[in-house]
């Protein structure tokens, strides 16, 4: 039973991209079940609804090269109509609260860093009491100027990440807010319950969805190392793929003025993009095509240690494309507006426990970013009931209450 990410680093740039690959091999082993599915909630940042490489009319039929979601999106079920803010960190609140944004305290990102979700109970809260290990890896961005605020003091057993809106440097992990010339700052975090600390400086010079995928394949090795795989696992998978790097490269001298860091990705991947004309075409493929290598890793990590079988995946957007690089065809607009381009966003969900007959379907309900704890989740978890009146997503559509999505696990619907 093992796992390997091998890497390759390079040493040139082409433009504002950057260099990196990585490749997984596994040999299988048998786990023992565990008393609830595994969780894996992947979302991906600024994806746009036409990003993906998918055959529907949530991909672009095969501009980008995204193999390992395809596939997973053709054996599982496609939320047609599922809706989030228009930007990310209230979508991401709303995720992990289970309410409204605006139900949590967020309306927009004009004082993002003083946003805190301390006085409710996060999901990861929710599913420990059920005996789940928890563990956020990349961006949080809801809350961490207090302490109360940061993940593993909400839920989390584990944080391997970045607090803020985005990183400037896939690669060396720089904030992009610089307080004063002693800079860069680096955000990025590996922490665990009462114990908040920095990364490893070892880490810099590691694009960030390698570090994020890496620590994630770890953490499933220790638990079949520890449990046999018998101990449910929750992973808020979290990467910053596909967002821009945020800011401007420090500055070297007082006459300077910092260069924008862009899109960016391993020179390697781009150059599956060759085809291509426009670098932003090819940068953003790239990225798109990074992603997918971290959730095929992921997902070959869980195989290899025989827990994919007990596993249901999730993955979402957290808002729609920014129009200067990513797609939202056919939809109208994108990130930062209301139009659906903003707001509708990819979402599916794959998983060995679902029924035949309910793989390789679109699902056309409307569904919310809010409704993960109080709709589906008690669908997948035996004993997960969470609903309750102050909540501001009650089970509002009738097609998935009762689990009616058809995913079912050690109970009948």
């Amino acid at each position: 039973m093992s796992v390997s990410l091998s890497k390759r680093m390079l040493t040139c740039t082409i433009g504002f991209v950057f260099i990196h690959q990585c490749e997984v091999g596994v040999s299988a082993s048998i786990a023992v079940k565990p008393s609830h599915p595994h969780i894996l909630q992947i979302v991906a940042d600024d994806l746009g609804y036409d990003d993906l490489g998918h055959d529907s009319v949530m991909g672009n039929s095969g501009r980008t090269f995204s193999p390992h979601i395809n596939k997973l999106m053709d054996e599982g079920i496609i939320f047609h109509d599922y809706y989030t803010f228009k930007v990310c960190s209230p979508t991401r609140a709303s995720l992990l609260t289970g309410r409204y944004p605006w139900g949590a305290g967020f309306y927009d990102m004009s004082d993002d860093s003083n946003h805190c979700t301390a006085e409710f109970t996060l999901l990861p809260a929710l599913l420990k009491k059920q005996g789940y290990s928890t563990h956020a890896l990349g961006k949080y961005d809801i809350g961490y100027m207090r302490q109360e605020c940061t993940p593993t003091l909400s839920g989390f057993d584990t944080f391997l990440g970045y607090y803020e809106a985005c990183l400037s440097d896939y690669w060396y992990h720089w904030s992009p807010q610089q307080c004063d010339d002693k800079g860069p700052y680096i955000d990025f975090s590996n922490s665990t319950l009462n114990h908040p600390q920095a990364a490893s400086p070892v880490l810099n010079g590691t694009y960030n969805a390698h570090v994020f995928t890496t620590e994630t394949i770890r953490l499933i090795q220790n638990n079949f190392a520890a449990t046999q795989g018998a101990q449910p696992m929750y992973f808020y998978l979290a990467y910053q793929n596909v967002h821009l790097g945020c800011g401007s490269q420090p500055k070297q001298s007082s006459t300077e003025s910092g260069k924008k860091h862009g899109l960016q990705a391993p020179c390697e991947t781009v150059d599956l993009y060759k085809n291509y004309e426009l670098d932003i075409v090819k940068a953003q493929g790239a990225m798109v095509t990074e992603l997918d290598y971290g959730v095929g890793n992921v997902t070959a990590a869980l195989r290899a240690n025989g827990m994919w079988n007990d596993t249901v995946l999730f993955l979402v957007s957290d808002n729609g494309a920014q129009l200067d690089h990513g797609y939202n065809s056919p939809l109208r607009g994108g990130k930062h507006t209301f139009w659906k381009g903003g707001t509708r966003v990819v979402c599916f969900l794959a998983s060995p426990l679902l029924p035949p007959a309910r793989r390789n379907t679109v699902w056309t309900g409307l569904a919310h970013s809010s409704d993960w704890s109080v709709t589906w989740l008690p669908c997948v978890v035996v004993g997960f009931n969470v609903l309750h009146a102050k909540w501001g997503s009650y089970v509002h559509c009738s097609v998935l209450h009762g689990c009616a999505l058809g995913l079912v696990y050690g109970h009948t619907t």
